[in-house]
């Protein structure tokens, strides 16, 4: 499958955290396509491992595949339901959306009203909605009779191709990265690693990071990338810029190995991938802050992909970043076997 209709179809998939079972059919498929060969099992609290190879060293990729949502956290009447965030939910992306909520036995379509600014008093115009003042209106859909507090949904909204080769959609934060670990699979088809590598598709990281740490204890690996994206935005002047199109956001900081850090350099001037840093100056804010610390320790890099307007339903990336930094993980690992062949330096 090629890298714009992966993204697409993998963004379009329902993965609010605690659900990802929706999403991980189609990874599984996906891989299964790449190698027939490639073991697929549930660890944990039900991440997806995927695991090629079967010699030394241990590498290991990370990604969540969870997205942000709301959940209901009280019905109202028969037709109104209030709705409390999972994750970092801005509420002002909610206004006036159509939702779509997972329950026990359909889906159902909400909408998110708002009173129109016509309407508005001057002083409310000018405030931002809190969740304390949302309400999901369910009469669209035959009304509250069939949703419970608990039932989880996302903004209804579906992926689409933009120009000079960008996608937007919902919960490219993360399946980007999802997509960046089945892309390095494929790559490395072409290439003679002789390792073992282990791809880990994560529950639970918006809500806290409780996925990846148990995947990291199972797999114990020698090496481990974790891959995440990042904000290919204007940032504070005191921190190098990060742009669409400029390629991946190699890490360096508190939670990154200094020698996969120089591996991952290394590889990408290697390989004429262009490259861009972006500094730890305490955690990461990714699966890397709980990966490098479990057991008795992994070396562990960061691999980001820059992506525009973070935590909406409005994401933006460059198809050619997540080519870019799928090909960087592929020569990550075969570099590494080869290393662990000869000196086992890194």
């Amino acid at each position: 499958m090629d890298t714009s209709t992966l993204l697409k179809n993998l963004s379009n998939t329902f993965g609010v955290s605690s659900f990802e079972n929706y999403t991980f059919p189609l990874i599984e498929e996906e891989l299964k396509n790449i190698s027939p060969d490639i073991k697929l099992e549930k660890v944990g609290i039900g991440n997806l491992v995927a695991t090629y190879g079967n010699e030394s060293p241990k590498i290991a990729f990370f990604a969540h595949v969870d997205e942000i949502g709301i959940v209901i956290s009280k019905i109202i009447d028969e037709h109104f339901a209030r709705i409390s965030p999972v994750g970092g939910v801005d509420p002002r992306t909610l206004v006036g959306k159509r939702v779509l909520f997972k329950t026990k036995d359909a889906e159902k379509i909400g909408v998110i009203g708002f009173l129109a600014p016509h309407l508005q008093k001057k002083e409310d115009r000018e405030k931002s909605p809190s969740f304390d003042e949302l309400f999901v209106d369910f009469s669209i859909s035959g009304g509250t009779s069939n949703i419970n507090v608990g039932d989880m949904g996302v903004i209804q909204v579906q992926a689409v191709e933009l120009e000079n080769g960008k996608i937007s959609n919902k919960s490219l934060d993360n399946r980007v990265g999802a997509a960046v670990l089945i892309k390095s699979l494929e790559y490395l088809q072409n290439l003679k690693f002789e390792g073992q590598l282990t791809l880990s598709f994560n529950k639970g990281e918006e809500v806290g990071l409780v996925g990846a740490q148990g995947s990291a204890h199972h797999r114990k690996p020698d090496f481990a990338i974790v891959v995440d994206v990042t904000f290919g935005e204007k940032l504070p002047e005191n921190f190098e810029p990060i742009k669409l199109g400029e390629g991946p956001v190699i890490g360096i900081g508190t939670t990154v190995t200094r020698s996969i850090f120089e591996e991952l350099t290394k590889t990408a001037k290697s390989n004429n991938i262009k490259y861009q840093l972006e500094t730890f100056t305490r955690g990461s804010g990714t699966e890397a802050d709980v990966v490098q610390i479990s057991s008795t320790g992994v070396k562990t890099g960061v691999v980001s992909v820059p992506i525009l307007n973070m935590h909406s339903p409005n994401e933006v990336v460059d198809v050619k970043d997540v080519e870019e930094s799928a090909k960087l993980l592929s020569f990550f690992a075969l570099n590494t076997s080869l290393t662990w062949k000869g000196s086992r330096n890194l």
